[in-house]
């Protein structure tokens, strides 16, 4: 009963007033629903048939009595049934007022009419959905025994009305105990489909990061390399030409393709050098780390009223673009859990440089969380974020850890390892800018 077609008294202060929502409400009602309203309407119809029929045996005043009372109780029930959705609560209560009235005199004037206690005990619960409607049917129950009492109460009188009041109660509350499960079930179903979309979104975006970095080091590995090592032959060529003791007019025309062709080498190793660029994070393409931090920290704080603060302890230096790429999504993750779910007022992002490692931490004051039971939720369900930042520390040989406890704020911290040179890493992006590239200094550097 709890998704009938009026709504539940929690939620008639915003939703009684729109009839869109309440003919939406009536449409998505549980498979059983209708089919108990229909079951309720034609219970309703055979006793006010058997109501009517019984008119045969009484005086003619009295019958006539009887054909207007169930005529009206008919036309209010029906009616109202039809329209209790577009009414106010007030207005759903006076109805149900109305035909209680009507069944008292009913019950008086042809005994039969009695059994609409079955009818009433179903929409004292459907209009009331609380203990309001439980103490209406312990009510009505009482009536109806009470009014027996004058020609002779036996234990059929008393447990008639009383046995259709356990029932009907028993029926309401296994609908309502349907509705919260049917209810339950369509979270589940909308996280696991909003899950899956995230899933989604961040495997994309994984899998474009990852392709841009394979991108970046190709570029860098072949390409580049390869213009950089082409301007270094070049120019030891034009210094071993210059050593032959050729005349001034027999080196010009060599001299003048040489130049030429370091020319054309340096303005695409410049290219290939702003590709590799292009290729990085945006937010650290144009500048540092914590510059990048900083950006992310404001556009995190301002629309999450949350205060965002970004620090660094040690020789800030330049790290290998991967590395900072990945402290940087690190980072946007756990803010963006602070922001959406901490309830934190306060946030501290903190970048830590050491000789063999760079740390990165994120504390807030927010309401916290257990972990372990964040771990036992189905896979997606509440940690596809954490899995994210764990695989990205762990990629480039590092870790991520999580400490919290509810109610006592959180902390994530990852640790990344720093590649000594010589070990194979080499960094790529930002060393040289494209606009030294055609410098005869720059022509050495390498890539």
């Amino acid at each position: 009963m709890e998704t009938s077609p009026n709504p539940r008294p929690a939620d008639r202060s915003d939703t009684a007033t729109d009839p869109d929502q309440l003919e939406a409400m009536q449409a998505s009602g549980l498979p059983g629903d209708a089919a108990l309203r229909d079951g309720i309407h034609i219970l309703t119809s055979v006793v006010l048939v058997a109501a009517l029929v019984s008119s045969v045996r009484l005086p003619f005043n009295v019958a006539v009595t009887n054909l207007l009372l169930c005529s009206l109780f008919a036309l209010l029930y029906f009616v109202g049934s039809a329209n209790i959705g577009r009414w106010r609560e007030p207005a759903q209560v006076a109805w149900v007022i109305t035909l209680t009235a009507v069944w008292l005199v009913e019950m008086i004037v042809a005994p039969v009419g009695m059994y609409l206690l079955f009818t009433l005990f179903f929409l004292y619960l459907w209009v009331m959905d609380d203990l309001r409607g439980v103490l209406s049917v312990v009510f009505a129950t009482a009536v109806a025994v009470i009014v027996q009492i004058p020609d002779g109460l036996t234990v059929g009188g008393v447990m008639g009305p009383a046995v259709s009041a356990i029932v009907t109660l028993a029926i309401h509350w296994a609908f309502r105990t349907l509705a919260r499960i049917s209810r339950d079930r369509e979270q589940l179903i909308r996280q696991l489909m909003d899950t899956r979309t995230q899933l989604a979104e961040t495997e994309h975006a994984a899998g474009v990061a990852a392709e841009r970095q394979r991108l970046a080091h190709e570029i860098h590995d072949t390409l580049a390399q390869g213009l950089s090592s082409i301007q270094m032959l070049l120019h030891a060529a034009e210094r071993d030409l210059q050593a032959t003791g050729l005349s001034g007019e027999q080196l010009a025309g060599p001299l003048e393709r040489i130049t030429l062709a370091r020319t054309v080498a340096a303005d695409n190793l410049g290219e290939a050098r702003a590709m590799i660029a292009a290729l990085q994070p945006a937010s650290l393409s144009q500048t540092s780390l914590a510059g990048a931090l900083e950006r992310m920290a404001a556009n995190f704080g301002g629309t999450g009223g949350v205060d965002i603060t970004v620090d660094v302890d040690g020789d800030g230096h330049q790290l290998p673009m991967q590395t900072e790429a990945a402290l940087l999504r690190i980072a946007q993750g756990a803010v963006g859990n602070v922001v959406k779910h901490a309830g934190a007022t306060r946030c501290r992002v903190t970048v830590t440089y050491e000789p063999d490692e760079v740390r990165l931490d994120v504390v807030d004051d927010g309401r916290g969380f257990d972990p372990a039971d964040v771990a036992k939720r189905p896979i997606g369900l509440g940690h596809i974020g954490l899995d994210a930042m764990r695989r990205r520390a762990v990629e480039l040989g590092g870790a991520l850890e999580v400490e919290s406890h509810p109610g006592s704020g959180t902390a994530v911290s990852a640790s990344i390892p720093l590649t000594e040179p010589g070990d194979g890493e080499t960094r790529i992006g930002r060393e040289t800018p494209p606009s030294a590239a055609g410098s005869p200094d720059a022509s050495e550097e390498g890539a």
